[in-house]
């Protein structure tokens, strides 16, 4: 109740008040909005350069940030949708730089608090909903309401067929719109996967489409961007061409070079459906051991995280439960949350503080082959350095939870972090062992 009326009292008229300080510059664009759990980032900056590539001078605001054509700008720390000042500043200087459509992606938190309030989106889409938020909306049903929300706002609309939400949004919603899908008909379903090491590909109402971002819940993304850009006229050969050689995502399915014979990958992946899609993928293309880095927010969601672990350790070798942002909450609480997901009976937790030979490590890697073996460090930096000393040539590391951000917020304090420099630490380290 108290959270609502802020939203009616504050919020609302904030956002009414910026529409009009800055003459409603969404009325001269053409808006594109992407909602959802995962994939809301990967899903923008896709149809962002689809619409480049087919000529249209376009703008795009994601949780990186926004981009003015080639421009950069910062939206500030741990936020998807920038508060209603700087999203209207940055809409009117988009109109001024002469963009006409504009990527957004649009939170529940956004939508719950009237921060796209004033804004009429030509279409927008949902990647999916899954377990998130539920501290701020509750429980399930809530979040989808507010993620429905969007639709009220749309001329048109796209929904992911084999979700949760569809069948809760579709009561709802009012416009036009199409579904997409892999298991159930729909006007835009992904027929004869096939996935392998280096490439994904498959096929759309007979249009075959492949790409170097082998993760076969890619393919989500990918459809939605099909449908969203074949409502907006742009012929599908854009789509194919954009989609060849995927457009890189700072912080999504990263990769961080190095001389070891083994791939390191940085991904914002923070939900159980997220480490589940992500982990479930590299299962099926790896060849050697799954190492995640990994953690939980504080101050948030705490439900999740028990899934958390339970998914982890059901997919991947070893684990090194880790620091995340952990605001005003213990490092020690969160990650004991965490690890009441992982079964006793079918894993073991070592202390790392004891590994200080290469012997020991051998005896991990080996013990790591019939059992889930994972590591509570409550320092990131050491998470990443010992992950690095367990990789073998073919194994894969991947850092789930910060992605892209700049910062780890430990208490009211943001402190410089950066999950490639965390890896190249590592890497210089093992060099010098």
């Amino acid at each position: 109740m108290i959270q609502k009326l802020k939203n009616i009292g504050i919020h609302l008229p904030k956002s009414i008040f910026y529409n009009f300080y800055y003459g409603f510059p969404s009325r001269k664009l053409t808006l594109i909005g992407i909602t959802g759990t995962d994939g809301k980032t990967t899903t923008c900056t896709l149809i962002h350069e689809i619409l480049k590539q087919s000529g249209l001078k376009t703008g795009l605001i994601t949780t990186i940030g926004a981009k003015i054509e080639d421009r950069e700008i910062d939206t500030g720390f741990h936020t998807t949708t920038p508060d209603p000042s700087l999203l209207q500043k940055i809409l009117a200087e988009m109109v001024k730089a002469g963009i006409t459509h504009v990527v957004c992606e649009v939170t529940s938190h956004a939508l719950d608090q009237y921060r796209f309030s004033g804004c009429n989106f030509e279409i927008s889409g949902i990647t999916n909903t899954s377990h998130e938020h539920l501290d701020y909306h509750k429980n399930l049903n809530n979040y989808i309401n507010t993620k429905a929300k969007l639709f009220s706002l749309s001329k048109n609309a796209v929904l992911n067929k084999d979700d949760q939400s569809f069948e809760i949004i579709k009561k709802q919603i009012k416009v036009p719109f199409k579904t997409f899908s892999i298991k159930e008909n729909s006007d835009y379903q992904a027929k004869k996967i096939k996935l392998d090491q280096n490439l994904l590909s498959f096929e759309v109402n007979d249009q075959k489409f492949t790409t170097d971002s082998n993760y076969e819940y890619q393919i989500y993304n990918i459809l939605l961007a099909i449908a969203v850009c074949q409502k907006l006229k742009i012929d599908s050969s854009f789509v194919q061409k954009a989609i060849e050689h995927f457009p890189e995502t700072k912080g999504r399915r990263e990769e961080i070079s190095n001389d070891f014979k083994f791939k390191t990958i940085i991904d914002f992946a923070h939900t159980p459906f997220a480490l589940e899609s992500s982990l479930s993928s590299l299962k099926k293309i790896n060849k050697g051991n799954l190492i995640v880095i990994f953690g939980a927010t504080g101050g948030r969601d705490q439900s999740k995280r028990p899934k958390m672990g339970e998914i982890v350790s059901k997919l991947a070798n070893i684990a090194l439960i880790t620091s995340d942002d952990t605001r005003n909450e213990k490092i020690e609480n969160i990650n004991k949350q965490i690890i009441g997901g992982i079964d006793p009976k079918k894993s073991e937790l070592i202390d790392y503080q004891e590994i200080k030979t290469k012997k020991q490590i051998q005896k991990i890697i080996e013990l790591s082959k019939n059992k889930f073996v994972y590591f509570n460090i409550p320092n990131r930096q050491d998470a990443f350095n010992l992950a690095i000393k367990l990789s073998q040539p073919n194994d894969v590391v991947i850092a789930c939870g910060k992605g892209h951000e700049t910062t780890i917020l430990h208490g009211h304090t943001e402190y410089p972090w950066s999950e490639a420099e965390a890896f190249r630490t590592a890497f210089r380290l093992r060099k010098i062992k």
